[in-house]
């Protein structure tokens, strides 16, 4: 294990979190990201031991609009030290503008971070053959969540394919009870969705393709797909119907199944919704007991279960002693084990074992992760421009009107072609 390089510095500094940029000062950097809650106190714990080894204070920047801060920053000549980019497409569009370092130039070599990554992992921070991007954590999309008790109650099975997990959803129906809660105020929820349909209705290629602009969005397998969908996101299963769903935030849908005055049974969102669940909705939950998930379920045998995931990519605009030192220390086992001890968050790096994570729900995640047999990155983060958020926005149409469906995918695919 390369060491991390350690700052001589008498007095330590405790790291600070803020929504303004910080004021510089010498040892310290700044660090920009849209994290809050749990993800952010469980990064909170990794700086402040980085501050604690280095004597480096890190200051830390919430901006829940990511893509707009950095955008402004940059124009006005402040950018972060470093920031934590959340889409891959983001890092690719400032890489090609020369705002992010080369980190191959910064010390994280391709041996150092091929010892601590997968090749997928390194291709995701890898534009024009350079590294600019580290992963600082991962999870998978392809996750979907009930309370067991309530599946005892009701006598129903964890279900492994569509067919099963629209039976089960019938079920809960016929019990009086509202089987679906969805976030969908926040419309990445419903990329997620779409992706994990189409991954396992139309195939991984077709899914690499579609997302690299190459399979045109107007193709019939993008409408199959999003009715395909709708078969669950409909007035009849989601709590509050359609509009009550759009007018649900992601957070509020999952206190919506286990906060302490649920009103549905099952959602669908990555793994992070354990450590949000367990830490901000209902510190009452028990992990295995009152919450727990399942692998997405199979729609065509012939496709499996392709794991879709995220990750955030750790990026330098500034190439300082500071930043290389901090760069070096996230990336180490010693930073992994303290981020996934929180629950908070799956660490990408392979040099992290399960035993470090604190339950069976980050552990199965990590299991998940580390054991798919098909890794297909999050779609709509990989879209360039603005094309993930005006996606979102046609999915929440779609929902609204399925009729409409072939109009709004053509009318998305102008925009998309513009784009590629």
């Amino acid at each position: 294990m390369l060491a991390v390089v350690l700052g001589a510095v008498a007095a330590t500094f405790a790291a600070t979190a803020s929504s303004k940029p910080a004021a510089r000062s010498a040892g310290s950097i700044e660090v920009l990201s849209l994290w809050g809650g749990s993800e952010k106190d469980a990064f909170i714990k990794v700086t402040d031991a980085f501050t604690k080894s280095t004597g480096i204070k890190v200051n830390y920047t919430t901006a829940r609009d990511f893509v707009p801060v950095i955008r402004t920053r940059l124009a006005a000549g402040n950018p972060p030290e470093v920031a934590i980019i959340p889409r891959p497409g983001v890092l690719s569009d400032l890489a090609k503008q020369g705002a992010v370092k080369d980190l191959g130039s910064m010390g994280l070599s391709r041996s150092y971070l091929t010892a601590r990554y997968s090749p997928a992992w390194i291709k995701l921070g890898t534009v024009n053959g350079k590294i600019y991007g580290v992963a600082a954590k991962a999870n998978s999309k392809s996750v979907m969540w009930y309370r067991p008790d309530q599946f005892k109650k009701y006598k129903l099975t964890v279900p492994q394919t569509w067919g099963q997990l629209i039976a089960v959803t019938k079920k809960l129906k016929a019990k009086g009870q509202t089987p679906w809660a969805q976030g969908a105020k926040d419309s990445w929820t419903l990329t997620d969705w779409f992706e994990n349909v189409y991954a396992r209705t139309a195939g991984p290629a077709k899914y690499l393709s579609l997302f690299s602009g190459k399979t045109s969005f107007a193709d019939p397998s993008v409408k199959r797909a999003i009715l395909q969908m709708t078969q669950v996101l409909n007035n009849k299963y989601l709590a509050g119907g359609v509009q009550g769903a759009l007018g649900t935030a992601f957070v509020d849908g999952i206190g919506r199944v286990f906060g302490k005055k649920p009103s549905a049974q099952l959602y669908m969102e990555g793994g992070f919704v354990g450590g949000i669940a367990l830490d901000q909705v209902n510190t009452a939950l028990k992990p295995g007991k009152t919450i727990n998930s399942f692998f997405w379920p199979t729609i065509k045998a012939q496709y499996g279960q392709p794991m879709v995931g995220g990750g955030d990519l750790a990026a330098a605009f500034k190439d300082t002693p500071d930043v290389r030192t901090f760069l070096k220390y996230i990336s180490s086992p010693a930073a992994g084990r303290i981020w996934v001890s929180t629950g908070a968050i799956i660490s990408p790096n392979k040099q992290v074992k399960k035993s470090a994570y604190p339950n069976i729900l980050v552990q199965k995640e990590a299991a998940q992760v580390a054991g798919a047999k098909v890794f297909l990155f999050d779609g709509s983060d990989t879209l360039p421009g603005t094309l993930a958020d005006d996606w979102g926005a046609a999915l929440q149409n779609a929902i609204q009107k399925p009729g409409s469906i072939s109009s709004l995918l053509s009318d998305f695919q102008k925009k998309a072609a513009k784009e590629f």
